[in-house]
């Protein structure tokens, strides 16, 4: 009966042990029992043990921190040709080598925004941006260089380039207008139409006129050379307004409800945009702009 007691305290010690040890191992998975139940003993081994990261049974896991500032962040807004750096470490060990993915799964970074490190277990990104847009990087930080060891948390950086000169519709009222005036949207919006010339300032700006005086509709109309079936419509547009949707609708009458009118009765460039139309019958046509402010 003494041999039996004592049996049974060595089988509970040694399994209390191995689930010790479990413990410290982060990459053992489904461990097992390496008793029976001889003489009827409980063995106490965890069977299945699920690890997230290397410290996740003490909630202690590996992540990454801002360095260079007293108010870590995540967002960093900026303007194009604004400089800017920003520093990360990992917690509990040095980082060798970090990957990093943009919003689009490849590694691919921003013009003039460059990754460095680390070093010192410090990595760096940072530069000059050459384009606008909110993009979003995801950083992991590794233990090795073959980025196949230990590794933190991902931690998403996201960087806004606002482009500081503004849209090119912007600049071109900017040429017309004051900062005050142009500070009131009710003066330089695109809907407005502060000289009363019956062309809002978005049109004015695709046809390259001047929002401020009074101007007439450009282009020149006649029957078209190639085809004296047809009516020819050319209309000159502003070579800085190439990101504006430009087209024409038609409608049988001026109350009646407005289409687009069909692509093969209009070509546009850069520069210019013509409408081709039948001679015969009687249809009204308008121009439709469409800008990004």
């Amino acid at each position: 009966m003494n041999y039996r007691i004592a049996y049974d305290r060595a089988v509970n010690v040694t399994a209390s042990g191995l689930a010790m040890v479990a413990q410290r191992l982060p990459l053992v998975k489904n461990l097992t029992p390496i008793f029976g139940g001889t003489g009827g003993s409980h063995f106490a081994a965890p069977l299945a043990v699920t690890f997230v990261g290397t410290h996740a049974l003490s909630g202690q896991s590996i992540m990454l921190q801002q360095t260079n500032t007293s108010e870590p962040t995540d967002v960093i807004e900026v303007e194009i040709g604004e400089a800017f750096q920003w520093e990360f470490k990992a917690t509990r060990y040095n980082i060798s080598s970090f990957g990093i993915v943009n919003d689009n799964g490849t590694d691919q970074l921003p013009a003039g925004v460059v990754a460095i490190g680390p070093q010192s277990g410090i990595g760096t990104i940072g530069g000059i941006p050459e384009e606008p847009g909110t993009f979003t990087l995801t950083i992991t930080g590794y233990r090795g260089n073959n980025q196949r060891s230990s590794q933190t948390l991902p931690l998403d950086l996201t960087l806004i380039v606002k482009d500081s000169v503004g849209s090119p519709f912007k600049i071109f009222m900017s040429d017309h207008f004051t900062a005050e005036e142009l500070a009131n949207p009710a003066i330089t919006g695109p809907t407005a139409d502060p000289d009363l010339d019956g062309i809002d300032n978005a049109m004015e700006f695709v046809l390259d006129l001047n929002p401020s005086a009074f101007d007439a509709m450009p282009g020149t109309i006649g029957v078209d050379s190639n085809n004296p079936q047809m009516l020819r419509y050319e209309i000159p547009l502003n070579g800085l307004a190439t990101a504006a949707t430009v087209g024409f609708e038609e409608s049988a009458s001026l109350e009646g409800q407005w289409q687009p009118t069909l692509g093969e009765f209009v070509e546009r460039t850069d520069t210019m945009i013509v409408l081709t139309a039948p001679l015969a019958g009687k249809k009204f046509y308008r121009l439709k702009v469409t800008i990004e402010e």
